[in-house]
């Protein structure tokens, strides 16, 4: 048998990057070869703020091996205008591709790339490595859910449900399938982005299927009906990579934990929202009030804007803030995993979704967009281990519904004690006999 060489390619987000990190060291553990492919402004980021000996330089350690591409864009544009981003890295990147995969070859001529895992919005990448004979696989970043919702766009316009931009033909309930929860039309993860954006993920799509396998950092007992949409869907998570190594293009404020271990058991709120949403300043007030008027010690994870000086909201002059701790960018699985923690305030996208269930944490969900709304509902309908924030008639989420709501969670058992229950049937499918791990074994016999 040969060993597997990977070449990873993630699209440069931290929400894409990071499971793909994980999962090379998973590989790694397991015999394989690893190439790691990012942009050149990407790895600049990602080294720049993990600090010597922790992060990248770990990483190179463990033997991952860093390349990089450029993504085609020049050092002044504006790389949180994702749609320029995409453009600029399918015009440029696919050219390039066949001569690095060549050079990596050359290094090791008894050892070369045999298989591709990309990333959404990466799978031009499979392209290249079918025409090159080589095999290719996605990490689908999000949910099973919100891929089986996608891969369901040509069912849903055939069946009237959405029209030609993805825009729903009329509000209502649909069911994709007969197990899985009923999803809002108005929810679906493309709402909210132009026809430019819902065409590239149609054809997304399509390309995808030149990967034989679709693996999901999710698990059978978190969506299980989700599993029998496509025999190419295969759970792999909870992907837990070593937390030290987690890569991240901010500096990561760890005097939050000293601070933690200072607090009363289930006793903290911990309030983040990832590193792509952004909060209307009127609501961001609204937060830093409410989070005052609850009187309970919390971790709040305000980012840095993109030039990584200041944060773009001012907090309001009535904000004094003295029980909590605000940092600009966190480690986010030890919080979770501490126990003096209460609960988790969150945009509920997935990657912050499986590591809260991960840690046994209660959720307050926020979500801002695509499949956020989606999880959400399988936190608070499904899984029951957690509540929705209400928007008040100026769309808002008031400092009261924020003391009420952590008040409400904290009070009730039932969330926690399934929260729990619902840890520990997740982290049992990555331990020895667990069906994630046997999975893994399946994708890594498929590539060698």
């Amino acid at each position: 048998m040969t060993i597997p060489h990977f070449l990873l390619i993630p699209y440069p987000v931290l929400g894409h990057v990071n499971p793909l990190i994980h999962l090379s060291q998973i590989l790694v553990k397991h015999g394989c070869n690893i190439t790691f492919l990012n942009t050149e402004f990407s790895h600049k980021r990602l080294n720049n703020n993990t600090g010597s000996g922790s992060g990248l330089d770990n990483l190179k350690t463990s033997g991952i091996k860093f390349v990089t591409l450029p993504d085609g864009l020049s050092p002044e544009d504006d790389r949180s205008d994702q749609k320029k981003v995409v453009l600029s890295i399918k015009t440029n990147m696919p050219s390039m591709l066949p001569k690095l995969i060549h050079d990596v070859n050359a290094l090791d001529v008894n050892n070369k790339i045999t298989c591709l895992v990309v990333t959404l919005s990466m799978t031009w990448a499979l392209k290249v490595g079918h025409n090159l004979g080589i095999k290719g696989a996605l990490l689908w970043p999000a949910s099973a859910t919100s891929l089986a919702m996608c891969d369901f766009i040509p069912k849903l316009i055939h069946d009237g449900v959405i029209d030609s931009y993805g825009v729903p033909i009329r509000r209502q309930e649909i069911q994709l399938s007969p197990n899985m929860p009923m999803m809002d039309t108005e929810n679906f993860p493309w709402r909210g982005h132009d026809k430019l954006h819902f065409d590239h993920l149609v054809q997304e799509m399509q390309t995808m299927r030149l990967g034989e396998w679709w693996l999901c950092n999710s698990t059978c007992n978190l969506e299980p009906a989700a599993f029998f949409i496509s025999p190419r869907l295969l759970p792999i998570g909870p992907l837990m990579g070593s937390e030290s190594n987690k890569s991240s293009f901010w500096e990561e404020d760890t005097t939050c934990l000293e601070w933690l271990d200072q607090q009363l058991p289930q006793s903290v709120v911990y309030v983040s929202f990832g590193s792509m949403a952004v909060m209307d300043p009127n609501q961001f007030n609204e937060l830093a009030l409410g989070l005052d008027l609850l009187d309970k010690p919390f971790i709040w994870v305000v980012r840095p804007s993109n030039d990584n000086k200041v944060s773009i909201n001012e907090y309001p002059h009535e904000f004094h803030g003295s029980r909590g701790k605000i940092v600009g960018w966190a480690p986010q699985k030890k919080i979770l995993n501490h126990p003096a923690l209460a609960c988790f305030m969150s945009h509920c996208g997935w990657n912050s979704t499986v590591e809260g269930v991960s840690g046994g944490i209660p959720f307050l969900c926020w979500p801002f967009a695509k499949d956020q709304h989606v999880n959400k509902s399988y936190v608070c309908d499904v899984w029951k281990i957690g509540l929705g924030l209400d928007k008040d008639e100026n769309g808002i989420i008031s400092k009261g519904e924020i003391r009420k709501k952590v008040e409400k969670l904290l009070l009730d058992e039932d969330i926690k004690a399934r929260s729990l229950k619902l840890k520990e049937s997740t982290m049992n499918n990555i331990g020895k006999f667990g069906q994630s791990t046997k999975n893994l074994e399946k994708f890594i016999n498929w590539a060698k």
